[in-house]
């Protein structure tokens, strides 16, 4: 499954690839989630379901990031539920990786082996993510990486209680999922720089209101699922 808003220069090459690499050699379902798009994506993706089966959830008005996520995994029943975010700076043949990794894991994570972001991003990935596992007593290097497969029962135990990370929800879905006994794991992956546009939420002049927010969320999220430490 596929999240997209905004992404009419790349979106028919993304799933094309995704199809013909994932979808076509095992028996799945190509599930894609639009998100009121200003650009030509839907037009894209109208015309796409006539080279390859896809199914398309269209949405009305733009919902933001998280929510968009959150209700397109509502949709789907499989056993497995693979997601990637659908820019294009992921590749599609790293599913393998995942997938033959799986075993007695409940979800599997991509982990970029070099990330190819504008530095700055960067920079405050890596600081985020010493916060996150300080916080929280983890040791993942990219717990919101958007290239990940999990169990459903993952999906369905953690779905309706994200919501303190506004700009990271993959974060928090997996801190949820870590603290809840899910046995999570990291696999190495490519990834690549952005070829045409640039992130629809990490813009350089959204960072304060993103870093404010975050911290803010951090605190909710930890007295959610810590406060019983502090209180006991």
């Amino acid at each position: 499954m596929l999240p997209v808003y905004n992404e009419a220069s790349v979106v028919e090459k993304v799933l094309m690839t995704h199809y013909w690499t994932i979808a076509s050699k095992i028996p799945s379902r190509l599930i894609v989630g639009e998100d009121g798009s200003t650009d030509r994506t839907r037009e894209v993706l109208l015309s796409l379901r006539d080279k390859i089966p896809i199914e398309l959830f269209l949405g009305q008005q733009r919902k933001g990031y998280a929510q968009a996520v959150a209700d397109l995994l509502k949709r789907v029943d499989s056993e497995w539920i693979f997601f990637s975010d659908s820019d294009g700076q992921y590749s599609p043949a790293d599913f393998w990786n995942l997938w033959n990794s799986r075993g007695t894991y409940d979800m599997i994570i991509g982990k970029k082996l070099e990330r190819r972001d504008s530095a700055y991003r960067i920079v405050l990935a890596k600081g985020f993510h010493q916060i996150l596992n300080f916080l929280f007593r983890l040791n993942l290097n990219d717990a919101d990486c958007g290239f990940r497969l999990m169990r459903k029962e993952v999906v369905e135990s953690i779905i309706d209680n994200v919501g303190s990370l506004k700009y990271s929800f993959w974060a928090e879905f997996t801190v949820r999922a870590c603290r809840a006994g899910f046995n999570v794991r990291e696999v190495p992956i490519s990834h690549a720089v952005r070829e045409i546009g640039s992130s629809h939420i990490y813009g350089p002049m959204r960072i304060p209101t993103i870093v404010l927010g975050q911290f803010e969320g951090l605190a909710r999220l930890y007295w959610d699922l810590m406060g019983n430490h502090l209180v006991g």
